[in-house]
């Protein structure tokens, strides 16, 4: 017993004759007579009996029927979704994401990636970078985009992308007047931190160290959106991610700051794991945006 048997036989119990099964079948009558005619072998059972020309299904038939009927939509659904799949239309794609690319980055990315691919379903997991690349190991997501590199063996992590930090000031503030914020303007400015452990507040402090500027670390907090959030309340000034500040566009002003500080994104993935067509075009396209995003192609912060 075959699959294409238990097709022949479910279309000739719904068109009622071996030539209307053929047309739905799109196959020679004599093909539909041979699977019916096989299949009732194979299961040792008469399925129907010829009464004027027609076949009438047997009491065995229609018992049959039903259970066959399931496995013939059953089949048809699995060839939709292997068509989906191979066009890249299904599937389902779990993300970790820092804090900074989920609020403007990847949603907008989404939007046109979300467009090409209307049957997919994905998971966004906003998450401070380790924690990402802890899901990551335990397979709890598909990838992760972070800001700094991992290292575990059980994770693959490249990094994707390179840009600079830039400088943001309430709109009123005189660097509003500066084209590019250098180290020495910050000094005496009230200043708001990032985290401690962020490794761009490592590396700001490193750059006004080296430049001898002393700035007024009056506020203090893990998250960029949050210190350009007090920014735009007149409380200071900042230097953060350009995804983050994407956000403010219009209510802060955003310069540019030197010396260039950079600001990463690395993609994590599980080494064990193999990565599906759907989440190879996702990395693939999110990628290019990226680098589009630089050269004007795209619009992502």
């Amino acid at each position: 017993m075959n699959y294409k048997q238990l097709e022949a036989f479910r279309a000739v119990m719904e068109a009622g004759t071996v030539t209307g099964a053929s047309e739905v079948l799109r196959i020679a009558q004599p093909s539909v007579s041979a699977h019916i005619s096989n299949l009732e072998h194979a299961l040792k059972i008469p399925l129907f009996i010829r009464r004027a020309g027609r076949l009438v299904p047997t009491a065995e038939a229609m018992l049959l029927n039903e259970e066959v009927g399931r496995i013939v939509k059953g089949m048809t659904r699995i060839r939709r979704l292997a068509g989906d799949i191979r066009q890249l239309e299904a599937g389902r794609l779990m993300i970790g994401v820092y804090p900074a690319l989920a609020s403007i980055v990847l949603p907008r990315f989404l939007k046109s990636f979300a467009g090409h691919h209307p049957k997919a379903r994905m998971g966004i997991f906003p998450a401070a970078s380790l924690r990402i690349a802890e899901l990551t190991a335990n397979k709890e997501i598909d990838l992760g985009l972070i800001q700094m590199p991992v290292v575990d063996p059980a994770i693959a992590c490249d990094l994707i992308f390179q840009t600079e930090c830039v400088c943001v000031a309430p709109l009123d503030h005189a660097f509003a007047n500066d084209s590019v914020i250098f180290a020495p303007r910050l000094e005496g400015q009230e200043f708001i931190a990032l985290g401690r452990e962020d490794r761009t507040r490592q590396d700001i402090e490193r750059v006004l160290d080296h430049a001898g500027v002393a700035v007024d670390h009056r506020f203090e907090t893990p998250f960029a959106d949050t210190a350009c959030a007090l920014v735009a309340q007149g409380l200071g000034v900042s230097i953060v991610d350009p995804f983050s500040a994407a956000r403010w566009e219009g209510k802060l002003t955003i310069r540019p700051f030197s010396p260039g500080l950079l600001c990463d994104i690395y993609m994590t993935r599980n080494r064990a794991q193999v990565s599906s067509m759907l989440q190879q075009a996702f990395e693939r396209e999110f990628r290019t945006s990226l680098e589009e995003n630089v050269s004007g192609g795209s619009r992502l912060f």
